[in-house]
């Protein structure tokens, strides 16, 4: 069975109401709640979400094999508004989507278990584990049973809001790998992701004013700064 792209949004759409709603009545999800929200995954391949609905005409402006998806992009963007204190915040959630639709592709949960489960067995003690790009927390989920500290960054606001919502036991973080401290550098025993690939520049100052030229190159390609970053952040205990 391929893709398809009209699932993912809807269980995309019901998994974001999910988190507003949590937000709202501020509680964490039930065992139901959850499971749907785990369902999330991101904008990846969906780049339509982006396609002008403000109305019905705006069709037009659609390829004919996406004409199905106008109604469901809709919802999308209404739930957004209704959850939106207002139109600068509802613009910020749009963009964070048009930021993501190119990255925002999820490892099979299969895969990390099997990462963690061979860390596990080489003896490795890990008590403080980093994610810096997680996603819906698969890693997370992966690496946090028995740990004492668990960090994660999402930079999408939306996903985020997931994140959060599922792990209200970590420390989770909403914003860009870039915006850690450098008090964190040689602090985690484990830093694991599927981390965003492509010749995008990261904006952070101590890496592209470094004397380390090294540091200076990894921050024009966000995959060498994310792999350079998180050696920085990796101890050396």
């Amino acid at each position: 069975m391929g893709f398809s792209k009209k699932q993912h949004l809807q269980q995309n759409i019901d998994a974001l109401r999910i988190a507003f709603k949590l937000e709202k009545e501020k509680r964490q999800a039930t065992v139901g709640e959850r499971l749907l929200m785990m369902q999330y995954s991101g904008f990846g391949g969906l780049k339509f979400v982006l396609n002008p609905i403000a109305n019905e005409i705006d069709i037009n402006h659609w390829r004919k094999t996406e004409h199905d998806l106008f109604p469901i992009t809709q919802e999308l963007h209404q739930l957004l508004k209704e959850n939106s204190e207002d139109e600068k915040q509802y613009r910020r959630y749009v963009d964070s989507m048009k930021s993501s639709v190119l990255t925002a592709f999820y490892t099979p949960p299969q895969v990390i278990d099997v990462i963690s489960a061979t860390l596990r067995e080489s003896g490795l003690n890990i008590d403080k584990f980093l994610e810096p790009s997680a996603g819906i927390g698969s890693f997370v989920q992966s690496f946090s049973e028995n740990q004492q500290s668990v960090t994660a960054y999402e930079k999408d606001l939306l996903t985020g809001k997931i994140l959060k919502q599922l792990y209200p036991e970590s420390n989770i973080r909403i914003s860009g790998f870039e915006e850690i401290s450098e008090k964190e550098q040689n602090s985690y025993d484990v830093i694991a992701s599927n981390i965003p690939f492509g010749d995008t520049s990261v904006f952070d100052l101590s890496y592209s004013r470094s004397k380390d030229n090294a540091k200076v190159q990894a921050a024009r390609s966000i995959h060498n700064y994310f792999f350079l970053k998180g050696a920085d952040c990796t101890s050396s205990n």
